[in-house]
């Protein structure tokens, strides 16, 4: 059981998600104190507890389509069972719920409602009635919005206390980075979403286009990151110099990944079978999480004194 609990949780794409959970708390951060406490720790937890909840609600609702290409996960929810699934989500939401009053406890009481607008973007996304995965152009919503822009600003929130103008920034360059990577899934999916009803943004704009789009994306979002992170948060004079060559080997390596997962983005969607290239592409959308993610993690951690 745990297997396939681990399969319909995404495990394998989790592993690349710890940034997303801390990278606005590292960015707001002055000293190690900021990191190193119980609500961050909580915070962070709370982050993979709704991402599960995400995942597998999406499992449960995805079971047609995913029994006409990804097996692996119908086969993974058939196996535990629907009624089993439906109790272990609900023990997922109660954790989180322990886990949001711990927080509120502790001072931290505007993340409750961040906290419930990501439960509720994993919960429309995937389920009926809204379901808002079939719904065009409004299907990328969700997910950006909830699983990509909403933790990087409500982890610089906990430390900080309070929003900047810097942040949200970021957190949207950090969304377009992660929707224009997600878009080849929404194109490898294509035609399985189609025979199914389900109207994704790829079925609006066609494979061609929404692919395009990601490469957009993914080369702005990149760009503003950069900008935002050379222009306020490197200060030269109190990087020492280890630390200094560190953070410029991993913007290099960023902006290395950018370029690439731009270009090949770009290159599929000019290709004669965007479609068919999509799903044999698909196979690096945690390859590219890690080297995009993980560059901007660990250069907040190098910038803190």
């Amino acid at each position: 059981m745990l297997r396939n609990f681990l399969i319909i949780s995404r495990a394998n794409i989790q592993i690349a998600s710890l940034p997303t959970a801390a990278l606005g708390v590292a960015l707001a951060a002055k000293n190690w104190s900021d990191i190193l406490n119980l609500p961050v720790l909580l915070f962070i937890i709370l982050f993979f507890v709704i991402l599960t909840y995400s995942c597998n609600i999406n499992c449960l609702n995805d079971l047609e389509v995913d029994e006409r290409h990804k097996n692996y996960l119908s086969q993974a929810v058939k196996s535990i069972g629907t009624s089993k699934l439906k109790i272990l989500m609900a023990a997922e939401l109660s954790i989180a719920g322990i886990i949001i009053i711990s927080l509120c406890i502790l001072k931290k009481e505007i993340l409750y409602l961040c906290a419930f607008l990501g439960i509720v973007c994993g919960y429309v996304y995937s389920a009926p009635p809204l379901r808002i995965k079939k719904r065009g152009i409004l299907s990328p919503l969700p997910v950006a919005f909830g699983l990509y822009l909403l933790p990087i600003i409500a982890g610089w929130f906990i430390v900080t206390d309070q929003l900047s103008a810097f942040i949200i920034l970021f957190g949207m360059g950090y969304a377009l980075i992660m929707q224009g990577i997600v878009f080849i899934n929404t194109c490898e999916d294509y035609k399985e979403d189609r025979i199914s009803g389900i109207r994704t943004l790829a079925h609006v704009l066609g494979v061609r286009k929404t692919l395009l789009l990601g490469s957009i994306f993914v080369l702005i979002g990149g760009i503003t990151d950069l900008v935002l992170i050379l222009f306020f948060k490197i200060n030269l004079y109190n990087l020492k110099t280890v630390s200094l060559i560190s953070v410029l080997i991993l913007i290099t390596f960023f902006s290395g990944s950018i370029i690439n997962i731009s270009r090949r983005l770009y290159q599929i969607s000019i290709s004669r079978n965007p479609a068919v290239l999509s799903k044999r592409e698909a196979s690096k959308m945690r390859k590219w999480f890690l080297t995009t993610r993980y560059p901007l993690f660990f250069i907040a951690l190098l910038l803190i004194s």
